[in-house]
């Protein structure tokens, strides 16, 4: 297989790992959303007493499996879920809220005149918008949980949903994957943390046309890649060959299997994250991943090149130019390295030119050049 390894892990460093500036914004976004409930709900609600550690994150960000967006109508989605006590969610009668009443506490509590949209109650979160059309487009959804002890003393978590109150751990699949990553780092270096980033790559080519225009790629979330990924991984010293060969196994899995299992979820059998037994969304990532291997087949013909790899990956990812960019800028770095080679010969005064017409540094097969010099209108040659 054609070696286009270091060229897509820059790919991965510039467009598909999340930048730090952004990060630390969406930290910060997050942190201030965080703020504003620990300092306003003891206002709506006496009972209620929540710090920092009340907070949970969630989701991709959680995961560290968040990749950058390349169309408009894409958000980054930052999931910090709240855990407040089941005997502080009183209403002022002392009768228990409902689920629909904490959430819409919640919302009150996050609103604030600065917002171009307020936030809005969704099906299990409360969304905070943040700058809907540009490359910093973002929400943060903030899921809201009650906490108790049964009758044996085992704690639950409630999370408030549109139906009502319903068991949920809100950290349970990042502690799983964390535990995976661990696991498989132990196992061999950097075997975790390869897998996670292929979580990446996946999620890059799966968001690497758009939806909105193209129904084929209407394709699985975050969470169905990642549990799929986990399940086919492939590892390989070389991230190319990790991905291609990790293609090739969620194709043969989903050949004859397009169910796909929460792989965190501890019970028997594990619940499933897809609605039916043949989702459309699977049914494009399979024809989708299909298209893919063909593309990248031209990797293992006898005469391929960086150009004709180049296409076949930029197929694959859509890197709007990136790759034809760093291939001629390493073009041109090569030539200039010529360049300098070929001075620092003829500076030494010790350089001739061989069989194939190449300044060398004189040896038996090469012919020394003749050093010269030029004086006004009159020159003359020196043999050395």
């Amino acid at each position: 297989m054609f070696d286009y390894d270091q060229q897509l892990k820059k790919f991965y460093e510039r467009k598909i790992k999340l930048p730090p500036d952004m990060r630390s914004m969406l930290l910060d976004h997050r942190k201030a959303n965080a703020d504003r409930l620990i300092a306003r709900l003891g206002e709506r609600s006496p009972k209620i007493c929540i710090g920092e550690a009340n907070f949970r994150s969630q989701g991709s960000f959680a995961m560290n499996t968040v990749i950058q967006t390349r169309f408009v109508n894409e958000e980054y989605d930052i999931d910090y879920g709240v855990v407040i006590r089941r005997s502080q969610l009183k209403n002022k009668d002392g009768s228990e809220m409902t689920a629909q009443e904490v959430r819409e506490m919640v919302r009150d509590a996050l609103k604030d005149d600065r917002f171009k949209r307020q936030p809005k109650i969704m099906s299990n979160c409360v969304r905070v918008f943040y700058a809907d059309e540009d490359d910093y487009a973002h929400h943060v959804d903030i899921p809201v949980y009650r906490e108790y002890e049964d009758d044996n003393g085992k704690t639950i978590t409630e999370l408030a949903g549109q139906g009502g109150w319903c068991v949920s751990n809100p950290t349970r699949v990042n502690e799983w994957l964390e535990t995976v990553v661990k696991e498989k780092n132990e196992q061999s270096e950097d075997s975790g943390s390869q897998m996670r980033r292929m979580i990446k790559w996946l999620k890059r080519f799966c968001r690497s046309r758009n939806a909105e225009t193209d129904t084929k790629w209407d394709l699985p979330n975050g969470m169905k890649l990642t549990m799929l990924i986990v399940e086919c991984f492939c590892a390989n010293k070389r991230d190319d060959t990790a991905f291609y060969d990790t293609l090739v196994a969620l194709k043969n899995r989903l050949v004859w299997n397009l169910e796909i299992e929460n792989l965190a979820d501890t019970g028997c059998p594990r619940a499933k994250l897809t609605k039916s037994k043949a989702d459309q969304n699977v049914l494009n990532l399979r024809a989708r991943i299909g298209e893919a291997l063909e593309s990248l087949i031209v990797l293992f013909q006898h005469d391929c090149d960086e150009p004709k790899a180049r296409r076949a990956w930029d197929w694959v990812f859509q890197s709007d130019g990136f790759l034809k960019e760093q291939e001629d800028e390493a073009k041109d770095e090569a030539k200039r390295q010529a360049l300098l080679e070929k001075a620092a010969i003829l500076s030494t005064g010790n350089a001739g030119t061989d069989c194939a017409g190449r300044i060398v540094t004189v040896s038996t097969a090469a012919v020394p050049n003749i050093a010269h010099a030029f004086y006004g209108d009159s020159f003359h040659y020196s043999l050395k």
